[in-house]
């Protein structure tokens, strides 16, 4: 059964070309096109193309998940730091105009949370449809934002020599050793989002390209099944529920 989402449509044109070319093989000679993208050979190396593309989509999106699963945690933790940091320093410095500017950098990265992007329900992979792109690009710049005001926040806490908490975890050095890792979180899911957008891409390609295409050429095969054994042959029924398309047509 297919499912409700971009993938799994992917995956189903591949599944059923090798269906497609395990029934031409027992045509024998009497499959015999013309059009030499659809030679038995031919379909033969689509199939291989087609499983590969969609093997690499496979591979590299359980890195992007966990990457950004990872920084989730991690940017969650520096909202509770830097609060922590902040009541810390109101307990060690008694400028009130320091402590307001404290206040409303800790605001900026309370209110740049980044919750994790939420996919339709119908579609599984984030990032395979326009709006869940956009979300994607729009949530890496609130990350961004954050790393910079916290940056802000470190230095801001530096530059008084009264701040020098008893806690480990709240000094300076700490802080700015937990900048760094969020920053290498956060470069590791642009990282990953790269690759995957690529394999994506040539998942598309390699599937969905006019003329040459897996998709195109699976249903010129069929068409050429059709016109040589018959529409009611038992050869065609054979194949033909077999759906290659895009998502949308395909179900």
């Amino acid at each position: 059964m297919i499912t409700n989402n971009l993938s799994s449509g992917a995956n189903s044109n591949v599944t059923n070309l090798k269906m497609l070319n395990s029934a031409i093989l027992g045509y024998g000679e009497t499959y015999n096109p013309a059009n030499t993208l659809i030679t038995p050979a031919a379909l033969q190396t689509a199939y291989l193309l087609g499983l590969g593309a969609v093997n690499a989509v496979d591979n590299i999106l359980p890195a992007n998940s966990n990457a950004k699963n990872v920084r989730s945690k991690a940017f969650d933790s520096m909202g509770k730091l830097a609060t922590r940091a902040g009541n810390a320093f109101k307990s060690l410095v008694a400028d009130e105009s320091a402590r307001v500017h404290i206040r409303s950098l800790i605001h900026l990265i309370q209110r740049g949370r980044v919750n994790a992007v939420k996919s339709k329900a119908t579609i599984n992979e984030a990032g395979e449809d326009p709006s869940t792109v956009k979300e994607n690009a729009s949530h890496k710049s609130g990350y961004e934002k954050q790393l910079d005001n916290f940056y802000r926040l470190i230095q801001f806490l530096a530059s008084f020599p009264a701040y020098k908490p008893n806690e480990a975890e709240l000094t300076v050095e700490a802080l700015s050793a937990f900048h760094t890792e969020l920053t290498k979180d956060n470069q590791l899911v642009a990282d990953t989002q790269i690759q995957l957008d690529q394999s994506r891409m040539n998942r598309e390609k390699v599937l969905y390209q006019p003329i040459t295409g897996l998709v195109h050429t699976c249903n010129d095969s069929k068409s050429y099944i059709k016109s040589v054994f018959g529409a009611n042959s038992p050869e065609y029924k054979q194949i033909s529920k077999l759906k290659f398309g895009t998502y949308k047509n395909i179900m």
